[in-house]
């Protein structure tokens, strides 16, 4: 029998016995599921299709039917494939009669067209935007979309593609992610990853990509993707700078380079190196398990207080959360010389006892996680994409990917539709005279004209 123990099943062993409110619970939310897809119905454009007899006559004895009530059969939704549509922009030119007599000259007025995003082409922001959402979003590739394109009428290749991509990045997308780095280096609680990625034009095997992103109770929800050729600490120290606050990571050797930063342990790898500790024949009473059990208790604690305010969850991580941890470095210190330095288990007990400190970080304040899990689901995103996009040609081409992904990521942290918000960038950014900081604040995610207009 597997002995192996998951987090998940702990909660559930822990939970068997809880009282009738939590089953109350269970039914509300189901409730709130069907009043949900009662509004999304409600919500659609309708039409009633009348299923009525073509020969209103009764066939026994032929005299005519009256029709005495209907009733609603069943409701069922319709894919209405989407398409394109081609605008010609016509500009209206006006003359001032008077004026041009008066001055011997013509006056001229014409109305004012919007720019384009991109000059000399077919791409409105509209499209422009699908394909961005397409790609980086639904992780649709380049040549699958070019295929889908021209089955809607368009012959539109590759290379354009790529083109959109890179000259929106660069035009639009960097000013506005450029200010939402400097808005992510005020945050008092920030996570990071890494991950590799292929760039064809590098000489080297990997590049990267880093992760950067805010605290899962910040009113500012910012998630950025940085690409660089290197996993060196000068990555991060060049990003993060000085930056002051609390950092969640993993123990990577890059981020200790960060000199005014407190880097706060991911307790998910710990329990992780216990797991992978636990033979598959292991007793319930085997050291591996035992310390895996400590990692569970923990998690379960912090789930059960996910929902209280700052002060009240700092409050009782003092109470239960740090003797827990104390009795689980006790333990590993204990139990260190018992067990092979190079085993799953002693690696497992070393690198917990190597980063006491870091991982007794996260009792300084409420708001801090256990885990890092945030960062390695922003990391995941950008994993899936690369199992389709495979590689990035140059770069350049990689720098503009992080860019949207940034964009996409941020967008929806802060409840918007990712590709709403991609096609309202394309369509006023062009129109503004200057991208400083100024004029682009008012084009940040949680501006409350961005939240009416990309919902």
């Amino acid at each position: 029998m597997d002995k192996q123990v998951s987090l998940m099943n702990l909660m559930l062993k822990m939970t068997e016995n809880v009282p009738d409110a939590a089953v109350q619970t269970i039914t509300y939310k189901r409730q709130a599921h069907k009043r949900k897809r009662a509004d999304l119905l409600a919500a659609l454009p309708a039409e009633e299709v009348h299923h009525e007899l073509g020969d209103k006559y009764c066939p026994d004895c032929h005299h005519e039917l009256i029709e005495i009530g209907k009733q609603s059969v069943r409701q069922e939704l319709l894919f209405i494939p989407a398409q394109l549509k081609r605008l010609d922009h016509i500009q209206h030119a006006y003359k001032c009669k008077y004026c041009s007599q008066r001055n011997l000259s013509d006056k001229i007025i014409k109305a004012a067209v919007p720019k384009a995003p991109l000059n000399h082409g077919l791409g409105s922001a509209s499209l422009i935007a699908h394909s961005l959402y397409q790609k980086y979003e639904m992780k649709v590739p380049d040549y699958r979309q070019e295929s889908d394109w021209k089955k809607m009428g368009l012959e539109v290749s590759r290379q354009m593609l790529n083109y959109w991509d890179l000259k929106s990045s660069q035009y639009y997308f960097k000013p506005v992610y450029d200010l939402l780095k400097q808005k992510l280096l005020m945050r008092p609680i920030l996570h990071a990853d890494e991950t590799y990625y292929t760039v064809l034009e590098s000489k080297t095997i990997k590049t990267y990509y880093w992760v950067f992103l805010s605290g899962k109770h910040d009113q500012y929800g910012i998630t950025l993707y940085h690409h660089d050729p290197s996993r060196s600490g000068k990555v991060a120290l060049n990003f993060l700078g000085n930056y002051p606050g609390y950092l969640h990571c993993d123990m990577w050797q890059a981020y200790e380079q960060l000199p005014k930063a407190t880097l706060v342990g991911c307790w998910a790898h710990v329990r992780r190196k216990f797991h992978e500790a636990v033979p598959q024949q292991a007793s319930e009473k085997s050291l591996a398990q035992k310390g895996l059990n400590y990692c569970n208790r923990m998690f379960y604690l912090e789930q059960t207080w996910e929902n209280l305010s700052k002060q009240e969850r700092y409050q009782l991580r003092q109470a239960k959360l740090k003797p827990l941890m104390q009795e689980f470095f006790n333990w590993c210190e204990k139990n260190k010389i018992t067990v092979l330095p190079g085993s799953k288990l002693g690696r497992a007990i070393n690198y917990t006892l190597k980063h006491q400190a870091t991982f007794e970080h996260v009792l300084l304040d409420g708001n801090l996680e256990l885990s890092n899990n945030k960062a390695e689901r922003a990391v995941k995103s950008l994993v899936m994409g690369r199992k389709n996009w495979l590689f990035s040609q140059s770069f350049e081409g990689a720098t503009a990917s992080g860019f949207i992904l940034s964009l996409i990521e941020t967008a929806k942290r802060n409840g918007l539709d990712p590709e709403k918000y991609l096609n309202y960038l394309l369509q006023k950014l062009p129109n503004e005279e200057i991208l400083d900081s100024e004029t682009v604040e008012a084009y940040l995610p949680w501006q409350e004209k961005i939240q009416i207009n990309c919902k």
